[in-house]
């Protein structure tokens, strides 16, 4: 952070903007590296680098755009609504999945008699 904070002050800049801009990616900067993204909490079920979920959430996105930016037609809202349906339909089957798959390792738990197991 001194290294960086020593480049800024030694830079010259012609205006106050751009002094503020400098000193606004040094702050940035050194915030990113020492304090990095927070950790996302998602649901247990739902993984966010699932690559189909991913193309249906960014097709989704793509027609949206296209719904706002251009009239709305039957056309366009027909597929943006399919997109939707799409990416609902995915979404409600990776959580069933899920819910089964806790399922079964809850009974296994019950079956074990292993009550730790069972709660957590």
């Amino acid at each position: 952070m001194n290294s960086a904070l020593a480049q800024w002050e030694e830079k010259e800049s012609s205006t106050p903007n751009e002094e503020w801009a400098a000193l606004q990616q040094v702050v940035h900067n050194t915030a990113k590296t020492y304090l990095d993204q927070p950790e996302r909490k998602h649901q247990e079920w739902f993984d966010p680098n699932d690559q189909e979920l991913q193309t249906l959430m960014s097709r989704r996105n793509q027609v949206h755009q296209r719904v706002l930016q251009t009239r709305s037609t039957r056309s366009t809202t027909a597929a943006y609504n399919d997109a939707c349906r799409l990416l609902q339909k995915r979404t409600r089957a990776l959580k069933s999945d899920w819910w089964e798959r806790k399922a079964v390792e809850l009974q296994r738990a019950v079956d074990r008699n292993n009550m730790k197991g069972f709660y957590i």
